[in-house]
């Protein structure tokens, strides 16, 4: 089993690699996501006349994960559906209740942080926070249900005195990845990692000799072809609904830390540029 797939739950793998599957591979893994109590009491046989595929078709797929065939992958995801962390991990319905929905909710973004911090490479943030602290400036890319998750960044960046963009068009996205400059750093946020609009910013501006970071879920998403520096996080697509509250919570805590990185990294142009930032909007709090 590969590293990577070692360090992620069964689910998140299989969620990561869903959309650069097709044919009878996707038909498996939708499957397995939408129904992982049940495959896990099945043989490879019964699977496959359920989903209606070969048994080599399955071992495939489980093979393409990393995995040895499928019975590697039933004992793996019968490990994460019975940890505590996932005890209740399964998509909200329409008829839970008000505790079983909060208990789901927060047990959900509990696992995807925890997935998030397991898969985490140290030298690739630490390589994201001297490209950004050595830039002229930082141009923020984002689209979507990513727009707060870059917000958040952008505001954070200005405070502690980097001289940090972000444009909600994409028109204007375009133009800033048409202007930028080699001494620039470019940042495209997206969770699934497919959103047009900002892969062809962050490509536009990889084109333009500028250092680009990309924050995704999706390690072989389009918009990791024009990263330098690939950031994931590892939380599971939804059946339930698109936008799912764990996938922004994981994104705002790996940009979080590298927002406190850079911090760390310059922290004595980071006091001041707080103390002057505080000071001039000091009068908008009672």
């Amino acid at each position: 089993m590969n590293n990577h797939t070692n360090k992620r739950s069964t689910l998140s793998v299989i969620s990561d690699a869903l959309p650069n599957l097709t044919g009878t591979t996707q038909k498996v893994a939708q499957f397995i996501l939408n129904w992982p109590q049940e495959t896990i009491n099945l043989t490879i046989t019964e699977l496959s006349s359920r989903i209606g595929v070969s048994d080599a078709s399955i071992v495939r797929f489980a093979q393409s994960l990393g995995y040895p065939g499928f019975h590697a992958l039933r004992l793996r995801l019968a490990e994460d559906i019975v940890s505590p962390m996932s005890i209740v991990h399964e998509d909200l319905m329409l008829d839970d209740g008000p505790a079983t929905a909060v208990q789901k909710a927060m047990v959900i973004g509990l696992r995807s942080l925890e997935d998030t911090i397991h898969i985490l490479d140290i030298s690739v943030l630490e390589a994201a926070i001297q490209a950004i602290c050595n830039a002229r400036q930082i141009v923020l890319f984002a689209s979507g249900n990513s727009i707060p998750v870059a917000m958040d960044l952008d505001f954070r960046l200005t405070k502690i005195g980097l001289r940090s963009r972000l444009a909600i068009d994409p028109t204007m996205q375009e133009m800033q990845a048409a202007l930028i400059t080699p001494e620039d750093v470019a940042v495209g946020i997206s969770y699934t990692g497919a959103s047009k609009d900002t892969v062809h910013a962050l490509e536009l501006a990889k084109e333009r000799g500028a250092r680009t970071i990309c924050i995704t879920n999706h390690t072989g998403s389009p918009l990791t072809r024009h990263g330098d520096i690939r950031l994931f996080t590892a939380s599971r697509i939804s059946h339930f609904r698109q936008e799912r509250l764990e996938s922004n919570l994981a994104m705002l805590a790996l940009t979080e830390a590298l927002f406190v990185g850079i911090c760390i990294a310059r922290s004595d142009a980071m006091v001041q540029a707080v103390l002057k930032t505080d000071r001039a909007t000091e009068h908008r709090k009672y």
